[in-house]
């Protein structure tokens, strides 16, 4: 009985051994599996470390770049870095002129607002600079009080989440996320994160050269630019669930369209801005843009727009122009139109965005009337600057009648 005892002790002794030696194999690969990617290895970057390999929290790297001067630039690796919490006034200071790393990372802290990540060498152009996949993942970076860009992506299919950019400090010109593709960068994106900038210096997002990425579910507030998108082949790209306010520097503005093609801006809040879209293009998609915009009606007279009926019963007179094409510099809609009938009866007015090709709205109306539009609140319809909007009319009667007409539209300036 002895011998079985003893037996049993030294098999549950050599298995609490092996679950030991394994401890360490095991801390390694909380990161993997806490990232929920594939990685070829893990690296772990803490103030408490002791920087002999990074292979945990024991022995890892005091600095990012410590971790990153080590990983691997295979172009099939991938190294997971994991960054540990820096609290009260305190940084991971980049600390380098040329912060430019080229293979494929995952940075990954706690929360955004537990470790400020910044580059204090007064030369560096950037905190970071990405020229490989990169994801960033719960950090915070700081774009010090000098004129320092924040994080600088050079590849395609980036993915930037739960981070955030803070330039309040800033004394020279700077941006927060660049999206800078030297080709065009694809299939990218950044979601969740805050940007809190100086409205004098800081933009907030700078897309260039990139298309078919998404961006969605961000806050922008206190920036001389909130986004700003350039380059000819910056196309269709999404914009969803974004707040920018508080861009009032004289020269602020929220969204700045300087090129490329079919933007897609759906359920943006705009808010306290000096300008809050300053569209160059005047080809993208807007959906359900909030704010305070005013109204203005046209034409600003006791006369209106004189629209005839076509002297045959049923048929629509000639398309007659009610807002000049390029009239309005800015994204607009139709709320309203003031309709008075030349006589008592039913005419049909149609509302046109194409010069008569296709119709947006179609009213009826029989007595004078201010008519609001059947579409939702938050309308479909938002045009684009500088869209001609026209309109043609039938009359019950068959005849040439005619019918007087103002158009009351909101712009998003």
């Amino acid at each position: 009985m002895k011998l079985k005892i003893l037996i049993l002790m030294l098999v549950i002794s050599l298995s609490l051994f092996g679950s030991y030696q394994n401890m360490n194999s095991v801390r390694e690969s909380v990161g993997n599996s806490i990232s929920g990617m594939a990685v070829t290895a893990t690296l772990f970057v803490d103030v408490n470390g002791d920087s002999t390999d990074g292979s945990n929290w024991t022995k890892a790297y005091t600095t990012i770049q410590g971790a990153l001067d080590v990983a691997s630039i295979l172009p099939n690796d991938c190294t997971l870095i994991m960054i540990g919490i820096n609290t009260g006034n305190l940084w991971y200071d980049i600390a380098t002129d040329n912060p430019t790393y080229s293979g494929n990372y995952i940075l990954k802290g706690t929360h955004r607002n537990w470790a400020k990540i910044k580059n204090t060498n007064a030369a560096a152009t950037s905190i970071l600079t990405f020229t490989g996949y990169v994801g960033l993942e719960d950090l915070n970076f700081n774009l010090g009080a000098d004129s320092t860009n924040g994080v600088v992506i050079t590849k395609g299919a980036f993915n930037v989440d739960c981070c955030q950019f803070v330039g309040e400090d800033l004394t020279g010109l700077a941006t927060a996320l660049w999206i800078d593709g030297a080709t065009t960068l694809k299939n990218g994106s950044v979601r969740n994160c805050d940007f809190l900038g100086n409205d004098s210096t800081m933009t907030a997002l700078l897309v260039d050269n990139c298309t078919y990425s998404d961006f969605r579910d961000l806050t922008i507030h206190d920036c001389l630019t909130g986004i700003q998108i350039v380059n000819a082949n910056s196309d269709v790209n999404t914009f969803c669930c974004i707040d920018i306010g508080d861009c009032d520097n004289v020269a602020g503005i929220a969204i700045d369209i300087d090129a490329g093609n079919e933007q897609n801006f759906d359920r943006i809040l705009l808010h306290h801005n000096t300008r809050n879209i300053d569209d160059e293009v005047g080809d993208s998609q807007w959906q359900e843009i909030v704010g305070e915009f005013p109204v203005t009606i046209t034409p600003d007279d006791l006369v209106g727009v004189t629209l005839t009926a076509d002297n045959v019963l049923n048929v629509f007179g000639a398309d007659t122009e009610l807002i000049a094409l390029n009239a309005i510099d800015n994204p607009f809609k139709v709320v309203i139109t003031i309709l008075e009938p030349q006589v008592a009866q039913w005419y049909q007015l149609r509302l046109s965005a194409d010069s008569g090709s296709t119709w947006f709205e179609r009213i009826m109306v029989s007595t004078s009337r201010s008519a609001g539009s059947s579409l939702p609140a938050s309308t479909d319809f938002i045009f684009n600057k500088g869209t001609r909007i026209s309109g043609s009319i039938k009359a019950e009667s068959g005849g040439s009648d005619q019918m007087q007409l103002w158009i009351k539209y909101q712009e998003i300036q």
